[in-house]
Formats: structure tokens, C-alpha cells, sequence
């Protein structure tokens, strides 16, 4: 057990618009002792939150409430192969998946936060990443999973287990059960993989050009868009990557049989120059690792234009790409913020940075009241608050925004029926009854 001033490393996670104090910190070594500690917990009636590796982004990690955090880090082992699957323990790291992995297999789920985020953390925010757009996020790579329910029974889900679905707890971000153990489908590699890259006049343009290529019949394994301040801080960074000056640019993985990849790069290269994009093709695999280690790094780079920012991540239906961008540039330019639009844009997940400076609490505010108009821009235009990174801390008072009032309340009998003593991850999610907002953080429950 962790307590006093080491505790305050688990104070914090990715979100770093508030903190909290843990009561104490737990760190279970194998899936025994994770078992004890948890159901010892639930029987003495502590509130408690499970973490991984504390990368989450909507403060999802976060013991705002004083909880126990209990740390599943060192439950990150690989535990059974069989065919296609892997079984994991749930702190291990995504990118160790994919290493272990036979050389013709991979795992396709991908967030930037790849090579330290948490297969547990991943599960709980139903996680995507760069290729989500042709294999889908977690929850369709997810074969089955080992819970600890709130009431202490441990139950195998998916499958022909006890649970034959174990989709309800892949997004739930911890609030309806305790995730020892994860069985996940592998991918086979494809024949064969492009890059291309294309630099446009303007983010009306790079929009443009996604949208043709879908409309092409093309299905890229990986389609990412960078505005020219994302560009910027990239090129300022130790990411540098070499990218054209341009107002935004477009980086494209098409991947599969190899005469259909070669007739998907000649389809994208028409939908990008329709547009009025400059195309380049990467000729060898070092020029195409040079080209997306970039956008693997953007969000890092950002350091660079601001010691802090947030990360909003509303979803969108593609073809409302040209008119958001816009939109999202006139916030900007009212709030007078340098936002950084780095995303997943073939499925329409938006990554707005917006800057600010943790010593200004007038900074934060402005910046707080930009992310919170741009997520209303988004979900108006179709999409919804969340695309991977959960709701967390961040965004319940968005929550409103999409789902009506009855909505709401069938989540929340969801969560009673699992956790009626509102003991894991409280507050998180859902604004339940006792959940004021801490901090600045009332800017985004409230707004004005």
C-alpha cells in the first residue's frame, strides 16, 4: 500500500485541468491479490477507482473524491495464445500486445498513447486509434473478459461464459466492474501497405478530400489529418518530420491484397488532387515511418506552443468535416487560442488541442469555455461528445447535450443495478446524486 506524499503520484492523469488526494494507493501483484484488495474494499464499503497507467484523457483516473485507487500496473503479463487470441492481464501495455505477438499478427486497436496505455484502460474507454477507421475500436476486438462485480462475484464474460456478452463494460471507464483479465482478437497482417500524404490550401479543402475518398469506394486502414498549427508545433518538435507548409495535410495507410492497394493509392490520389491537394507517396517503408511519426507525436509536440492543454474528442459524421472545421477555426479565433486540430479523420474523431497555461486561471476559463462551445458545434452538427477518450470528469455536462433526460436515467439504473452503493469510480460519467463539480471544472458541467 502507497500512502502520504507517494500517493500524490496518483493524483493526476492526462487531464490535467484538476487533481485529487487518494485515500491510499494499492498496487495488487498478481490477479489473487487484486481479487482480496477489491473485495475487501467492497465489503468495508470504500469508494475506489481502478487505474492503469493514468494516461486517460477526461480525468476517467482521477480520485477527485478522496477514493482508494487501486493500480492494476503490475498485472501486465500475457497470460494464454490460442489461435487468433491473446488473454491479458489488464495492465499491460498495448504496444507489448502486438510485440508478443506472432510475426503475421497484430492488434489492431491503436491509440496514440500506444506504448504506455493500458490494455484495462483501453477496455474501459473503448479505446480507437489511428486504424479504427478499417478494424474498429476495442470493443470489436474484445473476446471476452474477467470481472469483478461490485457485489464480489468474479464472472468470465463473453463466449459461453456466465455473461455471454461482455460488451456493457468496454466504455463503462470502470463504473460497473473491476476488469482482471482481457481475451483479445488478433489481426492478420495485410499483402501489403501505402502511405501517401496530401497538403492542402485549406482545412475546407483537406475535409473536402476525405469525404471524395470514401465516396471513391476506398476504406483506408488509416486516414489522419494535422492543421498548420499542429504542423508547426510538430516541425518545432523532436518529431520533426519534414512536412510541407500547408494549412493542413492529410496522412492516408491503405493497406490489403496488393493489386487492390495499388488501385486504392491511384482512387485517393484522384479524391485528394479533385480537391486541390499535392500528393506525395512514400517509396520506402522509412519514408513512411518518417511521415506518421509526426502525427504519433503531435500531441507531445504541443509542449512546445503551451505547458498545458485540453483534449477534446466529439465524434463526427464524416461528411460535416468541411463545415465543423470551420466553425472550430472561428472559435479560435474569437478566444483568440492557438487550437490545434490533429485527428482521426476518416472516422470523423476530432482532436481539438486547446492551449493554455495551468498559472492563469484566466487561460484556463477561456480555454475551458472554447472546448465546450466546440463540442456543442459538434454535437449539433450530428456527432456525439465522446469518441474514445470517455466522458470521465470532463465532459458530464455535456452529456445533455446528446442523450435526453430519459437516457440519462436509464444509465443510471444501469449503474444501480451493478454498483447501487455508488462505490466504483463514482461521479464519473454520470452526475449522480452528491456529484458537484470540482474547481474549473464547473465551467464545463454548468457554463455559463
Amino acid at each position: 500500500m502507497v500512502t502520504g506524499e507517494e500517493a500524490r503520484l496518483y493524483s493526476v492523469d492526462g487531464f490535467t485541468v484538476v487533481g485529487g488526494n487518494p485515500r491510499a494507493v494499492v498496487l495488487p501483484g498478481n490477479e489473487e491479490q487484486a481479487v482480496k484488495t477489491v473485495r475487501t474494499l467492497l465489503k468495508r464499503g470504500e469508494p475506489f477507482l481502478v487505474r492503469g497507467t493514468g494516461t486517460s484523457l477526461s480525468g476517467a483516473s482521477i480520485p477527485v473524491n478522496g477514493e482508494v485507487v487501486v493500480s492494476m500496473a503490475r498485472l501486465n503479463r500475457i497470460l494464454d495464445w490460442e489461435g487468433l487470441e491473446v488473454t491479458v492481464g489488464p495492465g499491460i501495455a498495448n504496444v507489448m500486445v502486438t510485440k508478443n505477438a506472432p510475426p503475421h499478427l497484430f492488434y489492431a486497436p491503436d491509440p496514440s498513447s500506444y506504448s504506455v496505455s493500458s490494455i484495462g484502460g483501453n477496455v474501459s474507454h473503448d479505446s480507437g486509434g489511428i486504424h479504427v477507421v478499417k478494424y474498429g475500436p476495442t470493443f470489436n476486438h474484445v473476446v471476452g473478459l474477467r470481472v469483478l462485480l461490485p457485489d464480489g462475484q468474479l464472472v468470465d464474460a463473453g463466449g459461453r461464459s456466465v455473461m455471454d456478452d461482455a460488451g456493457i463494460f468496454v466504455g463503462a471507464e470502470g463504473t460497473l466492474g473491476v476488469v482482471l483479465r482481457a481475451r483479445l482478437r488478433l489481426t492478420p497482417r495485410p499483402d501489403a501497405s501505402v502511405t501517401l500524404m496530401g497538403a492542402f490550401e485549406s482545412l475546407r479543402n483537406a475535409g473536402e478530400a476525405v469525404v471524395n475518398t470514401f465516396n471513391s469506394g476506398v476504406v483506408p486502414a488509416a486516414m489522419e489529418m494535422m492543421d498548420r498549427n499542429s504542423v508547426e508545433a510538430v516541425e518545432r518538435s523532436k518529431f520533426r518530420s519534414g512536412y510541407p507548409e500547408a494549412e493542413a495535410i492529410v496522412l492516408v495507410e491503405l493497406d490489403g491484397y496488393g493489386p487492390q492497394v495499388v488501385e486504392e493509392v491511384e482512387l485517393t490520389t484522384m479524391a485528394f488532387q479533385s480537391a486541390g491537394g499535392k500528393v506525395t507517396l512514400a517509396k520506402e517503408q522509412a519514408e513512411a515511418d518518417r511521415l506518421w511519426r509526426g502525427r504519433k507525436g503531435a500531441f507531445p509536440a504541443m509542449g512546445v506552443v503551451a505547458p498545458a492543454y485540453l483534449t477534446l474528442d466529439s465524434n463526427i459524421l464524416v461528411t460535416k468535416l468541411p463545415d465543423v472545421l470551420e466553425e472550430i477555426s472561428k472559435i479560435s479565433r474569437r478566444y483568440g487560442l492557438k487550437v490545434a486540430n490533429v485527428f482521426h479523420a476518416g472516422d470523423g474523431n476530432l482532436h481539438p488541442l486547446v492551449p493554455y497555461d495551468p498559472s492563469d486561471p484566466r487561460g484556463l476559463e477561456k480555454a475551458l469555455r472554447a472546448g465546450r462551445e466546440i463540442v456543442r458545434v459538434a454535437v449539433e452538427s450530428g456527432g456525439v461528445p465522446s469518441g474514445e477518450h470517455g466522458i470521465g470528469l470532463e465532459k458530464v455536462g455535456f452529456m445533455g447535450y446528446y442523450y435526453t433526460d430519459e437516457d440519462l436515467l436509464a444509465m443510471r439504473r444501469v449503474k444501480d443495478a451493478f454498483d447501487p452503493r455508488h462505490l466504483l469510480n463514482r461521479c464519473k460519467m454520470l452526475r449522480l446524486e452528491g456529484c458537484q463539480p470540482v474547481g474549473p471544472l464547473r465551467t464545463l458541467w454548468e457554463g455559463d
